[in-house]
């Protein structure tokens, strides 16, 4: 009868187990919007053209915690803020409180890459002059804290379950 209770008692904990890694291959890919997707093997990114006929445009890329990442064409006279929302905005897991921009900065001599973020959840303290694309700007959005949070703590489950099973298993065969 123990014996019994036992092996149900695995049965259910390996189905757990298996209920649980399934489900964190859910967080692990977040979403097709994001940034794993956009640069996953089997998913590429859009191009998107948004500028009227005969107008200036500039070429810029969209990448990380957006509903729409790509390459975008757009008008010269587009800055941060409509890009963005022509991007369709963050995932549930995109933070406009940590935008990267990436650009190239001619230094006199040579061309050198620089990075520089901006808070887009205090936008009245930003000013104008930063929210200007210029050619070849790679904007990414970031995640949440919180995304990262969850995604960790949901690995960290699944492990202690798995070790779990794993040593009700050692337990039950050296009866």
């Amino acid at each position: 009868m123990i014996e019994n209770h036992m092996k149900s008692y695995l049965l259910c904990s390996v189905v757990v187990v298996l209920a649980l890694l399934l489900s964190t291959q859910g967080f692990s890919q977040i979403d097709q919007s994001s940034l794993l997707s956009a640069t996953s093997v089997g998913t590429t990114t859009s191009n998107y053209y948004f500028a009227r006929s005969n107008e200036l445009t500039i070429m810029v890329n969209v990448m990380g915690f957006v509903q729409r990442p790509g390459r975008y064409e757009i008008s010269n006279t587009i800055d941060l803020i409509n890009l963005l929302s022509l991007a369709g905005g963050p995932t549930p897991d995109g933070s406009l409180s940590d935008v990267k921009i990436t650009r190239l900065v001619n230094t006199g001599s040579r061309y050198e890459r620089k990075q520089f973020r901006l808070d887009l959840g205090e936008l009245p303290k930003v000013s104008s002059a930063e929210l200007v694309l210029q050619p070849g700007d790679i904007i990414e959005v970031e995640r949440t804290g919180w995304s990262n949070f969850r995604d960790t703590f949901t690995l960290a489950v699944s492990v202690v379950a798995l070790t779990s099973t794993v040593v009700s298993i050692i337990a039950i065969t050296r009866k």
